[in-house]
């Protein structure tokens, strides 16, 4: 009873939906490609033969791993076809730049007629769903069609779980629903079980399996050169402030021959670090200019996308933002290819499990404020034992954790 009242709400308030949508495209945050893969219409693409994997990333960082698993099938199964969809206009972008053999497509709105015709057209032999994208309308659809749902690398915060058990009267009717979840980590694990679904098996994280990142070789000989003997320190996926713990360690470790690179998560939100920066009588250069970078400046702000892998190679330490101030952190794998020591602030909450898996086997270290990172950046520094060991111990903590990971999703793909 309460899944049909689901569907006949989403069904009413289609029209309302349609107009936020619609307010979005006036805003940039969608398009009118985005809008009908969202709502499934005017779609030319017709289902090819054969066994067909609909997997769902919703953003950049799921689906990432997505395409990781995608690669997986394709090896298994080569006359397969991929589904691949994905809900943001970035992560969209990503994948289609990858060029990769799938069919690509904004993620349906869960809205029940929406679905249906969504899932009669593509007819999905496997639907796979990262991390904690739950929706009643297509986990209900994919079980009438009598096909499987399953859900990898999942994680459920304590927000999500206080709500679903709060609604216990609608979540019992559809968590049973959800073939198998291969969950992240040990807290996930045990809230998917108590939420109802029977087969919850413990995986490793998918973002121990991050790609690895390319850099230009002409442009880290040029800034190499620029930069000679410096000690380089960033700060990557950086939030709102979070340039002020930098800043505080420029202060106090003035004559330590420090250069820092701020590599903000919204490169065109430069104003306020511009502002911080200046606040301080601090010099700096910004990587859309190109100009060659003053011996009096400490800091860099790089404005681009796509060159983290420039960056990270050009590092002795990187430090993790969002981790500083109160925004989750971001995926500290993606150092994982360069000889950078991880440093990382209280703040990690989006990667619990990670964050303990590097603390014990000391492949990073966490810090509550600027005065420790300070402390921790002089220490790796002046110790280059310490820092290439603490490298070390975080490239063998991610080939173990991605051997883990490769081992579940083939065990997935069997299904």
């Amino acid at each position: 009873m309460i899944l049909k009242i689901y569907k006949y709400v989403s069904n009413y308030f289609v029209i309302f939906i349609f107009i936020y949508f619609l307010l979005r495209l006036f805003t940039s945050k969608e398009t009118i490609s985005s809008i009908q893969g969202k709502f499934n219409f005017l779609q030319k693409t017709k289902r090819p033969e054969g066994k067909l994997f609909w997997i769902n990333g919703v953003s950049i960082g799921e689906a990432k791993s997505g395409i990781i698993v995608a690669d997986l099938i394709k090896k298994k199964y080569p006359k397969s076809t991929i589904l691949f969809s994905t809900s943001t206009i970035s992560s969209y972008n990503l994948i289609k730049k990858l060029n990769k053999n799938i069919v690509l497509i904004y993620s349906p709105l869960d809205v029940n007629f929406i679905i249906k015709r969504f899932i009669n057209k593509w007819k999905p032999d496997l639907t796979i769903f990262m991390e904690s994208e739950i929706w009643p309308n297509i986990i209900n659809e994919i079980k009438n069609y009598g096909k499987k749902y399953i859900i990898l690398n999942g994680r459920i915060s304590q927000k999500s779980y206080d709500v679903w058990k709060k609604l216990s009267f609608f979540s019992k009717k559809i968590f049973p629903s959800i073939y198998l979840c291969a969950a992240q980590d040990r807290l996930s694990k045990r809230r998917f079980q108590s939420l109802g679904i029977r087969d919850v098996r413990l995986s490793s994280n998918l973002k121990f399996l991050s790609d690895r990142l390319t850099y230009k070789k002409s442009d880290y000989e040029s800034l190499k050169s620029q930069l000679k003997n410096k000690k380089i320190v960033s700060l990557f996926s950086s939030h709102k402030d979070e340039e002020l713990f930098l800043i505080d360690c420029f202060n106090l470790l003035k004559k330590k021959n420090l250069f820092f690179v701020i590599i903000p998560r919204h490169p065109k939100k430069l104003d306020r670090i511009k502002s911080n920066l200046e606040s301080n009588k601090i010099k700096y250069s910004i990587r859309s200019t190109k100009t060659k970078i003053p011996k009096d400046h400490g800091f860099y702000i790089v404005d681009s996308f796509g060159e983290l892998g420039l960056f990270f190679k050009l590092s002795h330490i990187s430090v993790v933002g969002g981790s500083l101030k109160n925004s989750g952190g971001h995926n500290p794998m993606e150092t994982n290819s360069f000889n950078c020591a991880l440093i990382f602030g209280k703040y990690m909450q989006n990667f619990k499990d990670i964050e303990e898996k590097i603390i014990k086997t000391k492949s990073g270290y966490k810090i509550k404020d600027s005065t420790e990172l300070a402390t921790k950046i002089l220490m790796l520094l002046e110790n280059e034992k310490i820092r290439k060991k603490t490298i070390k111990n975080f490239k063998e903590l991610c080939f173990r954790e991605s051997e883990k990971a490769y081992s579940i999703i083939k065990n997935m793909v069997n299904l």
